[in-house]
């Protein structure tokens, strides 16, 4: 990833806007600050040799979902491109004015990504390896203990992944993040199901 002065931007914006965030650790002692997320998204992306502008949305991929940060403040800082990427990949809460359920967000975000550009499926992909990358070390460090921390079902976890799957064998067949969350994903099925 290259140090760019837009990229240190966005690392020091992603900090900002999520801190005091956590993620669901691997340890129950020491919970993880939740930009170690971004951090691990933006650098599977990266590896991939996109542009900057792919590794800035990456590295904000949660802003829109989960802080105060509004789509007009992402194009304002980082362009219309980062936040129409930003906005493909989050998770739509409320439809005509009322709150989406887990799996009703989760069926809106699919439909979405089985239409949206190939930079956001990137980005989603990446997502969904740093996530089932995570809850397989988390879960092979406190065992059970661990799933309790998940507020759904393992198999709805299970559903979403393998229908991410779906979606990237589909678009972007072939492709080594799409071979990634495929190892994950079964290696997933292997300890879950």
């Amino acid at each position: 990833m290259n140090h760019t002065p837009q990229i240190k931007k966005a690392i020091q914006f992603a900090a900002r806007k999520h801190h005091g965030q956590f993620r669901i650790a691997d340890s129950a002692d020491r919970p993880l600050p939740y930009v170690t997320h971004l951090f691990s998204v933006a650098l599977l992306v990266a590896e991939d040799g996109t542009d900057d502008e792919i590794v800035i949305a990456a590295l904000l991929h949660d802003t829109l979902e989960d802080t105060d940060t509004t789509r007009e403040e992402l194009a304002a800082a980082f362009g219309e491109r980062v936040a129409a990427l930003v906005e493909a990949v989050s998770e739509t809460r409320k439809k005509d004015g009322q709150p989406l359920d887990w799996k009703s967000r989760k069926e809106d975000y699919l439909a979405r990504l089985e239409s949206a550009s190939d930079a956001a499926v990137l980005i989603a992909l990446a997502d969904k390896i740093d996530n089932i990358e995570s809850r397989i070390e988390g879960f092979e460090k406190q065992g059970g203990l661990f799933l309790g921390h998940w507020k759904q079902p393992n198999e709805a976890y299970l559903w979403f992944h393998g229908e991410a799957v779906r979606i990237a064998q589909k678009r972007l067949p072939g492709h080594p993040l799409t071979r990634r969350l495929q190892e994950a994903r079964a290696k997933e099925l292997e300890i879950f199901a």
